[in-house]
């Protein structure tokens, strides 16, 4: 988720040259799964036969890269990022006992603005398109949990990627998704919503570099005060849990990264099914990524 001469591309590659999607973990601190999106409602699908459309908006700053120590390790380092990721997600009439069967498409846009060592580069283009290609959704006999899991979720290489550049769109690896995801309301006033992720990823041929495998959970805690007003606290905590590696070495001391995030979350609900959500996160506890703050809009209906 930067245009340089090859010499600050090659001198900073390994740290960051790609800043397209979250600016997480993994080669040059980056993952596919824009952690941090799933906290409202996220784990209800559209009922059997309904298509839905969602629309994630996110702009993310950055004005430090934090190394293992938690310290800043890039100097004249900042970092502005703005997404907007169209979803469509289609319910199947069809069931598997219980079990709903969906699937879905989300298909990123970046604006990318990144400094190193105070060179600038500047990318606008597609970001890696992620496929649900089948979810299983179930909803209890109270309609007061819903969940659904989905275990084939990937990010293709679809986005724009040139090793010798300093901004990319894209990360030039397919990355592999399973995800579960969580909406209880244990009252009507209440919600709680959680959502768990894991990135394994393949290695990208361009620079011989293996990310490792990374896990992520989110979480929201909301009180309705009304049937159109929702107020929350939300955030989520991501973790690298296997080393990056160089041409089969383990890079540096493995370049683990982790952050944590919390902020506040207001849902307004226009009809039912049709709501619109914005929501604040403060990036800490932030290990070999960069350290922010990220502003998202977000809103969904269905067709």
């Amino acid at each position: 988720m930067f245009k340089a001469s090859y010499g600050l591309a090659a001198s900073c590659a390994l740290f960051l040259a790609t800043m397209a999607n979250d600016v997480d973990a993994t080669e040059n601190g980056l993952t596919n799964y824009p952690v941090g999106v799933n906290t409202a409602l996220n784990g209800i699908l559209p009922t059997p036969g309904q298509t839905y459309f969602y629309n994630y908006f996110q702009y993310y700053r950055a004005e430090s890269f934090r190394g293992s120590d938690g310290k800043s390790s890039i100097p004249k380092f900042s970092a502005e990022v703005v997404v907007d990721a169209p979803r469509v997600v289609h319910t199947w009439n069809q069931m598997l006992g219980p079990f709903t069967l969906a699937t879905g498409v989300i298909v990123p846009l970046f604006h990318v603005s990144t400094t190193v060592f105070g060179e600038k580069d500047v990318e606008n283009n597609i970001g890696d398109v992620i496929v649900h290609p089948l979810m299983f959704g179930y909803v209890n006999e109270v309609h007061n949990f819903f969940t659904f899991l989905a275990p084939f979720d990937m990010a293709l290489p679809t986005g724009e990627y040139d090793k010798n550049r300093i901004a990319n769109t894209g990360q030039n690896h397919l990355a592999f998704m399973p995800n579960w995801q969580a909406t209880w309301f244990p009252n009507p006033k209440i919600e709680i919503s959680t959502a768990f992720t894991a990135e394994v990823y393949t290695k990208n041929h361009d620079t011989n570099y293996q990310s490792g495998t990374v896990l992520s959970g989110e979480a929201l805690f909301g009180y309705s005060f009304n049937d159109k007003w929702q107020l929350g606290i939300q955030g989520f905590y991501t973790k690298q849990v296997t080393d990056d590696e160089l041409e089969g070495h383990t890079y540096l001391d493995g370049f683990r990264g982790q952050a944590a995030a919390i902020g506040p979350q207001i849902r307004y609900t226009i009809s039912p099914g049709v709501a619109v959500i914005a929501k604040y996160q403060h990036e800490f506890d932030v290990e070999n990524r960069s350290k922010g703050d990220k502003f998202w809009v977000q809103f969904a209906f269905p067709f």
